[in-house]
């Protein structure tokens, strides 16, 4: 493995601070779910994640003419073994598509296919040490320029249809999702690095060549993805998108179209030195979808499925296992800051922060468990500080006040966006946002949109337009799919990165489809450039604060709160959540 790159130490506050957490919520949890006459069986228990906090404070990249020598090699994991060949898990939604290399591939729970099973990203942060470490692809990377990244790929590794692994291969994957074009093709991978190619030094070795300076790219290409070149150029591109062919621990079987997903593990898969890199044990996966909490939590009760994801802390003593965990997201609102007539206004922004009880909705929705948020990256991120995520307060007489400054015209409504089931409770949320909007007078509405619709909302940014147009897309008119103004959007949003880098080449830059912010603060693109190529250190995180605060102060988001999940287990199946929403089935076992 080349340079390692490690979590920043306010991971480790974080985790300190998740734990806490989620000790309350055991506590919290097993009282309210007390029966009032003794039971006949124990009752269920919440467990902690094992999530070791950092030590040590990160290790930065040497300089590009730093001596070269690979890191020792980590000891390979032991193989795991298994009582049952067979895991049936439940998500809260269907896949949008399948394909790794397609708009529908993204980084939420029902993509866990094409995200974590199918084909393995360029690098990876390892679930037991935050050290971004390599899959089966890769054998060792080095810094050759400021801007160059050498990775050095392993002989013997297939795809899943037979196609070789090599450096050709790896330059196709590097280019999609490095298009500047076309944002990567919509693939989630281009939010974290930005415009990136690949270049052919000889058949086993690629380099990744960055659009600037990128002295954190191997903690940014942990969603790049490959597929069998060959494969791609013969297929046409509706089943290109319903499925991949890549080189993970996993192969698609079939998926059928409103039932399930079934896939079986890759018996030619090359296990690298890492512990997510494993040979799967489990020979055999079903993903399935309920809507409905206790649904999924019911599924693990009579046996129907091993895993499910957010069952709620109220169904807890439904399932014999409960385990809560961070999935590394803060669930935020993403205004329209450019076309929409009341959004664009700062102070309406503000006013409409100050009007929402933020605490009244914790305790009243989720028992008081989460802890209201300020910022769109989560604790522990390079660039966040505890001034710039704090939440924003709840002041009405002093909304009121900003929307007669801004001059707000209620003919102009303003709506929630929203996709059911994103989280907990997520649609009782947003009514009740609505609701303490329509208390100073605000003409707001929540729609609940279907998947795709969903997508076309978040994905209607400036990055749908190209160079000087995407810089000054305020002048434009609203772009495509949408052609209109987003209003507002959630989503719950990630940084597995760690590093503000994420969120400013996704939700902030003039070039990114997700965006509605672009220049909004004069210079504010060149502002990200400059940080994104500062190497890590104190000039870098200096920077990154500012921009961190910038945000915060801007008010172009309305964040909630850092997103605590509980999942439902079978008692036989081994398997610790990482901080992360990434789920690697190769790691799990039966007792």
């Amino acid at each position: 493995m080349g340079p390692t790159i490690k979590a920043p130490i306010g991971l480790a506050k974080y985790m300190l601070l998740l734990m806490a957490v989620i000790g309350l919520f055991a506590v919290a949890c097993s009282s309210a779910s007390a029966p009032a006459e003794p039971a006949s069986e124990p009752a269920a228990k919440v467990e902690m994640t094992g999530i070791t906090p950092i030590p040590s404070e990160p290790t930065a990249v040497p300089a590009y003419d730093a001596p070269k020598a690979a890191a020792e090699p980590t000891a390979a994991p032991a193989v795991v073994t298994t009582t049952k060949d067979t895991l049936t898990l439940v998500t809260n939604g269907e896949p949008d598509l399948l394909g790794a290399w397609s708009q529908g591939c993204s980084g939420n729970v029902p993509s866990l296919v094409c995200e974590d099973l199918a084909s393995d990203p360029l690098t990876w942060i390892d679930s037991t040490t935050f050290e971004v470490v390599p899959l089966t692809g890769v054998e060792k990377w080095e810094q050759v320029d400021p801007d160059r990244w050498r990775f050095y790929l392993r002989e013997g590794v297939t795809f899943h249809n037979g196609e070789a692994w090599n450096a050709e291969a790896a330059k196709m994957g590097i280019d999609m999702h490095g298009d500047k074009e076309t944002n990567g093709h919509g693939t989630g991978s281009f939010g974290f690095h930005g415009v990136i190619s690949g270049e052919v030094v000889d058949d086993m070795t690629v380099d990744v060549v960055c659009e600037v300076n990128c002295p954190i790219l191997p903690r940014t290409t942990i969603f790049l993805k490959f597929q069998a070149p060959g494969w791609w150029a013969a297929t046409e591109e509706g089943t290109r998108d319903r499925t991949t062919i890549g080189n993970g621990p996993y192969k698609v079987v079939e998926w059928r179209v409103g039932q399930e997903v079934e896939l079986e593990a890759f018996e030619d898969y090359k296990p690298n030195d890492s512990f997510d890199s494993q040979a799967p044990a489990i020979k055999h996966v079903f993903q399935v979808w309920r809507d409905e909490e206790i649904v999924r939590a019911s599924m693990i009760a009579t046996g129907e499925a091993d895993l499910a994801f957010e069952i709620g802390f109220e169904n807890i003593d439904r399932v014999p296992r409960a385990i809560a965990g961070t999935n590394n997201e803060v669930y935020i609102l993403v205004a329209d800051n450019i076309w929409h007539p009341e959004l664009k206004k700062k102070k309406v922004r503000q006013a409409l922060a100050l009007a929402i009880d933020c605490q009244s909705i914790v305790d009243n929705l989720y028992n008081g468990l989460q802890e209201c948020y300020g910022n769109i990256s989560q604790t522990g991120t390079v660039g966040i500080t505890a001034e710039n995520s704090k939440g924003y307060g709840y002041d009405l007489p002093k909304a009121k006040q900003l929307l007669e400054e801004a001059g707000y015209d209620p003919a102009n409504e303003i709506r929630i966006h929203s996709r059911q089931g994103r989280v907990f409770r997520d649609v009782e949320l947003w009514e009740s946002v609505v609701s303490m909007w329509s208390e100073i007078g605000v003409n707001a509405s929540l729609q609940i949109l279907e998947p795709s619709k969903a997508r076309e909302a978040r994905r209607s940014g400036c990055g749908q337009y190209k160079g000087d147009d995407a810089l000054n897309c305020s002048d434009q008119v609203a772009p495509p799919p949408m052609h209109t103004s987003s209003h507002y959007y959630e989503t719950a949003t990630s940084n597995e990165s760690l590093d503000m880098q994420r969120q400013l080449l996704l939700r902030n830059s003039c070039f990114n489809v997700n965006s509605r912010v672009c220049n909004n603060v004069p210079g504010f693109q060149d502002m990200i450039d400059e940080a994104i190529a500062t190497p890590l250190g104190d000039e870098r995180t200096a920077r990154m604060e500012n921009l961190a605060t910038i945000i915060h102060d801007e008010y172009w988001f309305l964040p909630m709160f850092q997103v605590v999940t509980v999942y439902g287990l079978a008692d036989n199946l081994e398997w610790t959540p990482r901080y992360d929403p990434r789920t690697r089935v190769n790691t799990m076992s039966f007792k």
